[in-house]
């Protein structure tokens, strides 16, 4: 039977299509601020917004009547008619932030006109008006958010922990804030600044506030102007490309949006320029004609469609490649790669080829006579069956370094067993280890972790920062000893055995754990599923990088610790670590 709803129940349903978690309120009230004209914006968080959140701006403030208007659905002074839809600049009007903000949360707001010697307080819950009085203010509008979904139990159960709270509160300020580099904004969080930002000319300079000082020895500058879309910006470097995303930014009319399709354009130029996987940085703006654009298909307006959307692809594509190419970044020639053309030698109009150097690459004069020894395997300890049929795997072994081993470009090892060759990939083998060591460190609360000769220092920004710092104790689970140095900064004393403790391969072994850490729920240590998933991730990044030769002893002691794993044969996701030649196959290629 049809009915009605009652408006306190159409009230909630319609906030939850703004209000989905603090951070929601937060991007509402400062960009309302930045339409009021403000240019000095103060946003205090209490407990991650779960207590409070006030948002103080020096706008230009309301009369007393529009304080308590804006408090109903669809009060604005943006829109008179249809053909206004298809023209707005600005972010939104304020009776649809705060009508649905009301609904799920304690308000109360504070504003005065320049004009107006004393302001207005008016003080709304559950979508409810309480009172209105007059108050002395400064000129602006300040808006207090108390106790959000104190009247939607449901809602406030499924807040994240504190700092995943946080974490999005700074990434919805942050964008805000590069869009907006003439603004001062603040963000203080339990009484401690997190961003403190003045107002700057130049965008580079507000990238550097928000992003971290690492961020801008890497960027590119890029710009295009066409019939269809101008863009402005910056790139990053292919070398300084990361596994986690963390500073990928679309602005459209000064507002951020995602979009995968767009994001594939800049992917597809930088193809062959960094490994799969790995995302470079960029902070893209476009400016279009409000027309040509639809912002509103999605609720939180975070999504926007183009009315020409190949063409802009194609645009964008073009203006990233060219950038690239004129600051020489685009992918150099190997002359170390095998199978490339000799390039010749002149001499006297002729062209003569180098000689090249011919010798047994597996002659080695120091090997020593090998004997044979039967390689029990770790699943079963018995000799007769490996895994998957394998057999016995070593017919033979050299004692101590293992010189029977052959690596082919860092990238495979052979050996020789009875039916043939033994084919292992070095990386897979890499990752099947890490991945069991991590696992075991996770399960047995027994981490093996190696101390750095001194404390590396790092600087982070603030999401990385909140990410590392939701618990160290767990991090110390996996190996990772890092504690914090101060304000957005770490300091790692140890790092998991096995793991590079230079400051290079330690700097990048941490990003490689934030990219992991981010990608999981903050609990997930505590959860079989999510210890998997930590484990798998990092075992990914720990084996990862470019490709080198080890010492004959590392080889043996890889081959080792690949046959001490439950399940040799497999990566944690299903890739196959080794393959067996027969010599029946070897006898039909020769």
């Amino acid at each position: 039977m049809l009915q009605i709803l009652p408006s306190h129940i159409s009230n909630l349903i319609a906030a939850g299509e703004v209000v989905q978690r603090p951070s929601s309120v937060v991007k509402e009230l400062v960009e309302n601020s930045i339409d009021a004209g403000a240019i000095n914006i103060t946003v205090n968080i209490s407990d991650s917004g779960r207590t409070l959140i006030q948002v103080i701006d020096d706008g230009c403030g309301m009369t007393d009547e529009e304080a308590k208007l804006c408090f109903a659905r669809h009060a604005t002074s943006k829109i008179s008619d249809e053909e206004d839809l298809h023209s707005i600049l600005t972010y939104g009007f304020r009776g649809e932030a705060l009508a649905s903000i009301a609904a799920v949360a304690e308000v109360s707001l504070k504003t005065r006109k320049l004009s107006r010697e004393t302001g207005t307080e008016v003080v709304f819950a559950e979508s409810k008006f309480v009172s209105q009085d007059t108050v002395s203010c400064p000129q602006g509008t300040n808006i207090s958010v108390r106790n959000i979904f104190y009247n939607v139990p449901a809602r406030r159960k499924f807040l994240k922990s504190d700092n995943a709270e946080l974490r999005n509160i700074i990434t919805e300020f942050s964008r805000i804030a590069l869009c907006h580099p003439e603004v001062a904004l603040r963000l203080v969080h339990n009484k401690k600044d997190v961003y403190n930002l003045r107002p700057v000319q130049i965008l580079k300079q507000r990238i550097l506030e928000v992003a971290g000082k690492e961020i801008i020895k890497e960027l590119v500058d890029i710009k295009t102007d066409t019939s269809i879309v101008c863009l402005s910006g910056f790139v990053g470097k292919p070398e300084d490309a990361r596994k986690n995303a963390g500073n990928q930014y679309f602005f459209v009319n000064g507002r951020f949006f995602k979009s995968p399709y767009l994001h594939k354009a800049i992917q597809k130029a930088y193809s062959k320029l960094i490994p799969d996987g790995y995302i470079p940085s960029y902070f893209i703006f476009f400016e279009i004609d409000p027309g040509n654009i639809d912002i509103n298909i999605h609720p939180a307006k975070t999504e926007a469609k183009f009315e020409d959307e190949s063409a802009v692809f194609e645009i964008l594509n073009a203006a990233v490649r060219e950038a690239l190419g004129m600051n020489s970044l685009g992918p150099s020639i190997d002359f170390d790669m095998e199978g490339v053309p000799d390039i010749p030698l002149a001499k006297k109009g002729s062209y003569v080829a180098p000689l090249k150097e011919n010798y047994d690459p597996l002659f080695n004069p120091f090997d020593v006579p090998s004997r044979e020894i039967k390689y029990k395997t770790p699943v079963t300890g018995m000799d007769e069956d490996f895994v998957d049929g394998y057999g016995e795997i070593f017919e033979e072994k050299v004692p101590g370094n293992g010189k029977n081993i052959i690596q082919v470009q860092g990238k495979y090892m052979l050996t020789t067993v009875k039916s043939g060759l033994l084919l292992i990939n070095m990386q897979r083998a890499r990752e099947r280890v890490f991945y069991e060591r991590f696992l075991k460190s996770l399960d047995e609360s027994t981490p093996i972790s190696q101390e750095t000769l001194f404390p590396q220092t790092m600087e982070l920004d603030p999401v990385s920062y909140s990410i590392l710092m939701d618990s160290p104790e767990k991090l110390k689970m996996l190996g990772f000893d890092i504690t914090a140095f101060g304000p957005l900064t770490i300091a790692v004393n140890g790092l998991p055995d096995g793991y590079p403790t230079d400051m290079e391969s330690a700097r990048k072994s941490i990003d490689e754990l934030i990219a992991a850490l981010s990608e999981c729920e903050p609990d997930s240590l505590m959860k079989a599923d999510g210890r998997h998933k930590i484990a798998m991730a990092l075992a990914k990044s720990a084996s990862s990088g470019p490709l080198k030769t080890i010492s004959s002893m590392e080889a043996q002691i890889l081959v080792d610790s690949l046959f001490a794993c439950t399940e040799p044969e497999r990566t944690p996701d299903g890739r196959i670590c080794m393959t067996i030649i027969t010599t029946d196959e070897l006898d039909r290629k020769l």
